[in-house]
C-alpha cells in the first residue's frame, strides 16, 4: 500500500499543528503542513503531495491560489476543505478522497 502524502495549509498554527497530527495517525497517510503561504513552492519541490488538506483562515482568493500553486507541482492533487468538524469528519473527509476506508485511529 502506498503511503499518501498530505499537505495541510490553514492560517491557524494551533489547528495546523493539530490537523497535522490526525492525519499521522493513520498507517497509511503523511502529514506535514505551513501557515505560511510563502513556503508551499519548497514544500511541493521537495515532497510529493498527494492530498491538499484546507483548513481555517485562508479567504477564498487564497484557497484557489495555493490549489493552482500545488497543481502546479503535483497535477493529479485532492483536495479536503476542513474547516472543523472533529476528527470523525476528518476521516470521512479522507475516505471520500481516497475512495477506501482508512484504518488506524
Amino acid at each position: 500500500m502506498k503511503i499518501q502524502n498530505v499537505l495541510v495549509v490553514g492560517k491557524n498554527e494551533a489547528i495546523v499543528e493539530l490537523l497535522i497530527k490526525l492525519v499521522n495517525k493513520y498507517p497509511e497517510l503523511f502529514a506535514l503542513g505551513t501557515c505560511k503561504l510563502e513556503d508551499i513552492s519548497s514544500i511541493c519541490q521537495i515532497s510529493p503531495v498527494d492530498i491538499l488538506l484546507i483548513s481555517s483562515g485562508l479567504s477564498l482568493n487564497q484557497e484557489n491560489e495555493v490549489k493552482q500553486l500545488v497543481k502546479q507541482f503535483h497535477p493529479n492533487l485532492k483536495t479536503v476543505e476542513h474547516f472543523g468538524g472533529g476528527s470523525g469528519l476528518l476521516k470521512t473527509e479522507l475516505n471520500q478522497v481516497l475512495d477506501r476506508e482508512l484504518g488506524g485511529i
